[in-house]
């Protein structure tokens, strides 16, 4: 679990930081990779890249928080299942004006090389009452 707790906090330093080299590092580049969120359905690092990355997370907002709570992992020796909550706080570019929305998660792991890797994310924003 300490692995799989290690690579979350490269995931979330990646997405804070706009790192892309992080974001690559922690992507599996050997398999099929997907990410469904509410702004597109990526189909490989590439798209993930250039569509969550740099066209939902750098270009909207200049500052991002992303924090996640109540993680649960269901693993075997080389895929992991993770479910979780989070928080995301940042500043819009364009108003400069704060946002908060809350979310759920899940995470497909891949052990690569003896390291856990993301093969797919799907996420969703909690609904706004």
């Amino acid at each position: 679990m300490d692995k799989i707790n290690y690579l979350l906090e490269k995931y979330v330093k990646s997405i804070n930081e706009c790192d892309l080299e992080l974001a690559r590092e922690i992507w599996d580049s050997e398999g099929k990779v997907s990410f469904i969120h509410p702004n597109g359905y990526e189909h490989s690092f590439e798209e993930v890249k250039e569509h969550f990355y740099i066209g939902t997370m750098q270009r909207l907002c200049t500052k991002r928080d992303l924090q996640i709570k109540n993680i649960s992992a269901k693993f075997d020796e080389k895929t992991a299942f993770l479910e979780f909550s989070w928080d995301f706080f940042a500043t819009l570019r364009e108003t400069a004006e704060p946002i908060h929305t809350k979310g759920r998660e899940t995470q497909y792991l891949v052990l690569r090389n003896n390291k856990w890797k993301i093969s797919n994310i799907h996420y969703s924003q909690e609904p706004i009452v």
